[in-house]
């Protein structure tokens, strides 16, 4: 049956209400990091530190290899005059509170992931992470939706330090499977999804729940994933 690779935000999870673009959340996740760090900045400091995470959004800045949020969080100290943080992993945490609020999984997931488990596939995740969100806070939101034991491995841009749409994101991960990239399946619902899938030479199988039929390049476009199951 080979392997079923899929994207995690916007395809098996989503955060309702949450812009691709989270620019206007800048000022309230920096004010909880600062009460974290035990700050008070003033209004030109926080102007200054979004202005770095602006410079590190995707959504406004493409790039393919992965910065961390350790490297992320030491500007943001430049920009509060502060040390570096002892604890960045709960500074994370802190920062990340913002974004992370009314997570949901989309109510096709957990079934096909069942079946496709139950045929024999194996079934992995490859997904980019914003700012570099740490392995960790990726992990302890697949655990609050039950998705994890479904599947085989997880991996992270953070961890290889490339996004997509490298193929060496695909690569690495189809050597800890095992699998030839003919044998590999990639599903997600952005144009870089297609492009990563057909630079690594898998099956590219858009998701387009929103039915606005962009062609991409992809060799599938599916509105569930229960149609995953048709084949």
């Amino acid at each position: 049956m080979g392997a079923f690779v899929f994207d995690l935000g916007d395809t098996l999870v989503e955060y309702e209400g949450l812009p691709l673009s989270w620019v206007e959340h800048y000022p309230e996740a920096l004010r909880r990091l600062a009460v974290f760090m035990g700050l008070a900045p003033n209004p030109a400091q926080i102007d200054s530190a979004c202005k770095v995470l602006q410079g590190y959004n995707t959504r406004l800045h493409p790039r393919q290899h992965e910065v961390s949020f350790s490297v992320i969080l030491d500007d943001i100290c430049g920009c509060f005059s502060a040390s570096p943080v002892e604890a960045p992993l709960e500074a994370a945490r802190a920062f990340f509170s913002v974004f992370r609020q009314r997570l949901r999984c989309f109510p096709d997931s957990r079934a096909t992931l069942a079946s496709l488990k139950d045929r024999g596939g194996k079934l992995a995740i490859f997904t980019d992470v914003p700012y570099g969100m740490p392995r960790a806070l990726v992990l302890d939101d697949l655990h609050q939706t039950g998705l994890v034991p479904f599947f085989d491995l997880i991996v992270t841009s953070e961890e290889i330090g490339y996004r997509k749409p490298a193929p060496s994101t695909l690569a690495h991960l189809a050597a800890k499977l095992g699998c030839v990239p003919s044998g590999i399946t990639y599903v997600g619902n952005e144009r870089k999804d297609v492009e990563v899938a057909k630079a690594f030479g898998c099956t590219a199988v858009l998701l387009d729940r929103n039915i606005l039929t962009p062609d991409w390049g992809q060799d599938r476009t599916i509105r569930s994933l229960v149609e995953l199951l048709d084949r």
